[in-house]
């Protein structure tokens, strides 16, 4: 629920490239804030799956959004990311196979007891992601929009390669995006965390030269520019 998710994945992916309505046409229709209703039905069908009785009828709400999901980003749709494509059609099998026939937890103790480490994996860690100190993509915080881009800047035109996607200014020289390139080349997102971040950026001016190419960090949320 941020305005980074409204604008990259609701307003870009879904309006404008799915649906092919134009910006001035969402600034006209004031159709930015309609994309908060994606994330808040999300978020109350998980909760009542957790806390309602009738769990078999809410786990159709949730395969609808996984359908939905594959409608948008499908090959039938935008064709985009088709690592989560697997995703989604193994989490409608979990659903129906779960949820096929009504049942209930009558020894929450021994569940508990049981599955210590995996409650805190799944609901303690994701805390710490609020403070830098645990993945995103491991506190279920996937399509966002949180966290820093990186684009890799070019000091010579000569070392920008096709493959790289597409190319954008900054200071009058290239500068691609690594988003962008990973999506063109292997079809899926870099992980967005610093840790990798440094890692991808050691290598590539291990490769080009620390001369020829600079790491730029950029934040959307907070508009911060930090060079690697």
């Amino acid at each position: 629920m941020n305005r980074v998710f409204l604008n990259d994945v609701w307003v870009n992916t879904i309006l404008i490239d799915l649906v092919g309505i134009s910006f001035d046409s969402v600034l006209k229709y004031e159709l930015f804030f309609i994309g908060l209703i994606i994330p808040f039905f999300e978020v109350l069908f998980a909760g009542l799956l957790l806390f309602s009785k009738n769990k078999k009828k809410i786990s159709f709400y949730l395969i609808a959004i996984h359908l939905a999901v594959l409608i948008i980003l499908g090959p039938f749709g935008l064709n985009f990311n088709s690592v989560i494509w697997f995703w989604n059609l193994a989490l409608i099998f979990v659903l129906i196979i779960l949820y096929n026939k009504a049942f209930e937890i009558t020894e929450a103790k021994n569940i508990l007891s049981h599955n210590f480490y995996w409650l805190i994996l799944w609901f303690v860690m994701p805390v710490f992601s609020f403070f830098g100190r645990w993945y995103q993509y491991l506190s279920f915080n996937l399509y966002s929009g949180k966290g820093e881009q990186m684009y890799i800047y070019f000091l010579r035109k000569d070392l920008v390669k096709p493959e790289f996607g597409s190319i954008t200014l900054y200071n009058h020289k290239p500068s691609v995006n690594l988003h962008n390139w990973a999506m063109k080349e292997l079809n899926s997102a870099p992980i967005p965390e610093m840790e990798v971040y440094l890692k991808i950026g050691e290598e590539i001016k291990k490769r080009y030269g620390k001369n020829r190419v600079k790491i730029i960090l950029y934040n959307s949320g907070n508009k911060k520019i930090t060079e690697l």
